[in-house]
């Protein structure tokens, strides 16, 4: 064999050698590796550390389980369950499991409500909306001082008196459905809409009955408050009627109807138009207030979140007939009112907060 071959084979077997104990290296290293460390040291507990168990098999349960946040420390620390010291209330009905003791449970179903568009009331808190419907109660009892003095002396009974005592005649001798439309088709013909701001150079007056039937003119809330009284003198039990302070979406503008329960439903009275409509079927109505012998009262759902404005400008007035035309006019859009007590019903919430800028109650 000559050198040149076996200096070749020299160099093969050292190469060989070479990758043999490369090979080996990383086995080594990783033997001689130091143990995991664990960055949050403070949050081990010796179960993490254990060996994981087999977990028992259970039976399925149906509802909901119950634990406690000590309960579960317990378990990851390795210890025994805690002695239970607090107990769970709750709310259940048949169909939840829980395992608080039985004197704990309450079960409390909802309560219905029989408020216009099924939804619940609170009392209104003290302010401008209590003030102007305790003035307008005052006036309506002094109407209808006049209203029974035309019975006993004639000469000294008013136009308006004379009008409104011969309307409640005229719905008082009717019954059911038809009493309800007498009254709203009277006291639609026998007032003019026309906006406060024009009739009173003032923002959002309401009138008594006379008062309303002695000029012949008025906006919607005055209509809404002659229906109520009308019905109420013709018969109808007040707790079967209110006043409804509403946002009509339809044509975004703040409006005012009159509801009347009657045969199961409330139906709705509205100075805009001759037939009448079953709140069901008012889904543009966002009801916010509702005035009636109890005092005022406000609807709970519309507060949950505030309403924005759909643009800046004052919305048109609720006229004897609506159209989309006639809604966008800008020519019969009052001008926006600043800085003013009161403008719309669905700030009295938000009275005591001092809202700057109101939208016009019309």
């Amino acid at each position: 064999m000559s050198f040149v071959s076996r200096a070749h084979c020299a160099i093969g077997a050292i190469a060989c050698l070479t990758l043999i104990a490369g090979a080996a290296m990383p086995a080594e290293a990783a033997a001689k590796a130091k143990p995991r460390k664990y960055i949050f040291d403070d949050l081990i507990t010796p179960s993490m550390m254990a060996p994981l168990a087999a977990e028992p098999v259970r039976a399925p349960t149906n509802g909901a389980k119950f634990f406690s946040i000590n309960s579960v420390l317990a378990k990851l620390d390795g210890k025994a369950p805690p002695v239970p010291t607090v107990r769970l209330a709750s709310i259940t009905t048949d169909d939840v499991v829980s395992d608080a003791p039985g004197d704990m449970i309450t079960v409390e179903r909802p309560k219905t409500t029989n408020e216009p568009f099924g939804l619940f009331t609170f009392r209104a808190p003290e302010g401008v909306l209590w003030r102007k419907w305790r003035s307008v109660q005052s006036d309506i009892a002094a109407d209808m001082r006049d209203a029974a003095n035309c019975k006993t002396d004639g000469a000294t009974c008013s136009e308006a008196a004379r009008k409104f005592s011969l309307m409640v005649d005229d719905v008082r001798g009717r019954e059911g459905k038809a009493r309800i439309e007498a009254a709203n088709r009277l006291i639609n013909t026998a007032i003019r809409y026309t906006r406060d701001l024009i009739q009173h150079a003032a923002i959002d007056v309401w009138s008594s009955p006379l008062a309303s039937l002695g000029s012949g003119r008025g906006d919607c809330e005055d209509y809404a408050i002659a229906k109520y009284v009308l019905l109420r003198e013709a018969g109808v039990a007040e707790q079967d009627l209110r006043v409804l302070l509403v946002r009509d979406r339809a044509v975004r503008e703040d409006h005012a109807v009159l509801a009347v329960h009657i045969d199961g439903t409330w139906t709705v009275l509205d100075n805009r138009y001759a037939a009448l409509s079953a709140d069901s079927e008012l889904q543009h109505f966002t009801p916010l207030v509702e005035l009636d012998h109890s005092g005022v009262n406000m609807f709970a759902s519309p507060y949950l979140s505030q309403r924005t404005q759909e643009d800046g400008k004052a919305v048109a007035p609720a006229a004897d007939s609506v159209s989309a035309d006639a809604a966008g006019d800008a020519s019969l859009q009052p001008p926006s009112i600043e800085n003013t007590e009161f403008n719309s019903p669905e700030t009295a919430l938000s009275l005591s907060a001092g809202a700057e800028t109101l939208p016009i109650f019309m």
